[in-house]
């Protein structure tokens, strides 16, 4: 989009009408960068599932929306005390709502003008805190949502503040210096497969030895038990049904407390059913069932969006029956479980990451989190962080008074050890 002028008008609007920001939002959707999380299909799942209350920023040039940004107002409590606000982009402040867990969050702009618009929304945005507020962005790119200059992107007025790369001019005529607090951080990882086919080459060349190795062997074990199967929903009631399927696994491997398994907790679920409902019949939402014989190994949920399969959940079983030899010197399955030669993650994503690059997909983002199997199969990475914006206040500057005390304590108590 060719910019007419260098004036950007930031509005902050509250509860505005449902019908008017979905047509808002596709519209803008089309020229920004894709982004699944940014999506309507997403984001007006996440709004009708949880969110009754916010508001919306908007950004203008001349008569153009070039920014969208959805924020949640939370009352931050220390025991029965009220501490301060959050102003949530894309969440809601309940741990038990943002457990679906969004990703690469940020707010939605128009791809020509994403630098310039993204501090001066987040001016807008903080522009209605005081005191202790606090606006909470993430789980986002390696950002700096205030950190373009905005003497280079011509005037913003926003209720009387202005932005600039560092400071804020607020409406009583006090400059002040936000500050961004980094308060979770962890890395995605990413296999985009045109380095591959530039090269010509296949998965298993690109892989190292070792792991064709630890793939093959898992295979063959697998192979033992029956032939190896993966069903990928073909509707939506099996679509829920394989979700459904997907709950013992999980709860099994990560507990079973809300706080833990997300199958644990209604709120996930209810998003995730609407999700794909929603997201099926547009081809956004891919579940496989996979099966070893007539072993269950368990499930896969992804989502397609612009050409790139983004991984989301597993739930597998890691207690498949382990294959043993019989006395034709074949294996086959004898009851036992254990097997730690099986590694069911590496094989179905080796299996799902082959058939996207036959199907001419463009990528597998595995997402955020730490895990061995990603790096396995990634050629990118991508640092992800959930970051707080606020302004300056005595109970921050105590609590990095603290911190530091915590720190030197910790670190004299650790020189002493012999």
């Amino acid at each position: 989009m060719a910019r007419n002028s260098d004036f950007f008008q930031c509005e902050w609007i509250a509860n505005p009408d449902p019908q008017w920001l979905k047509r808002q939002w596709m519209a803008l959707e089309a020229r920004a960068e894709p982004n699944l999380f940014l999506s309507w299909l997403w984001i007006g799942t996440w709004l009708d599932c949880f969110v009754d209350d916010y508001y919306v920023v908007l950004t203008r040039n001349d008569d153009t929306t070039v920014g969208l940004g959805i924020i949640v107002v939370k009352e931050k409590k220390l025991a029965t005390l009220n501490v301060g606000r959050q102003f949530c982009l894309h969440r809601t402040g309940d741990p038990l709502m943002d457990q679906i867990w969004i990703e690469y969050n940020d707010f939605l702009l128009d791809s020509t003008v994403a630098a310039l618009v993204r501090p001066l929304m987040t001016a807008c945005v903080m522009a209605n805190m005081k005191g202790t507020d606090t606006f909470v962005v993430g789980a986002s790119e390696a950002l700096d949502f205030l950190g373009y200059a905005v003497a280079e992107t011509g005037t913003l007025a926003v209720n009387g503040v202005y932005g600039t790369d560092t400071l804020m001019v607020l409406a009583d005529g006090s400059v002040v210096q936000p500050e961004r607090e980094v308060v979770w951080d962890s890395t995605a990882y990413r296999l985009d497969f045109s380095p591959l086919r530039e090269e010509n080459q296949t998965l298993d060349r690109y892989l190292s030895r070792n792991a064709r190795y630890q793939i093959k062997r898992s295979l063959k074990k697998y192979q033992a038990l029956g032939t190896l199967k993966i069903t990928t929903a073909s509707s939506v009631t099996q679509g829920l049904h394989f979700f459904e399927h997907a709950a013992e696994y999980h709860l099994k491997r990560w507990g079973c407390s809300p706080h833990q398994s997300g199958f644990a907790n209604p709120n996930f679920l209810h998003f995730h059913q609407e999700l794909i409902r929603r997201g099926f019949p547009k081809g956004q939402v891919a579940i496989h069932h996979f099966q070893a014989g007539e072993h269950d190994l368990g499930v896969i949920y992804n989502f397609h969006y612009d050409h790139w399969v983004h991984f989301y959940l597993s739930a597998l079983n890691y207690e498949a029956p382990a294959p043993c030899v019989n006395a034709k010197g074949n294996e086959e399955a004898n009851g036992a479980n254990g097997d730690r030669h099986l590694k069911p993650g590496l094989v179905a994503h080796y299996l799902l990451i082959e058939d996207a690059m036959a199907k001419g997909f463009a990528g597998y983002d595995f997402m955020g989190g730490q895990s061995r199997y990603k790096q396995t199969f990634a050629n990118q990475t991508v640092g992800l962080s959930v970051y707080h914006y606020r302004f300056p206040h005595v109970v921050y500057a105590m609590k990095k008074v603290i911190r530091g005390l915590k720190r030197r304590v910790w670190s004299q108590s650790s020189s002493d050890c012999p």
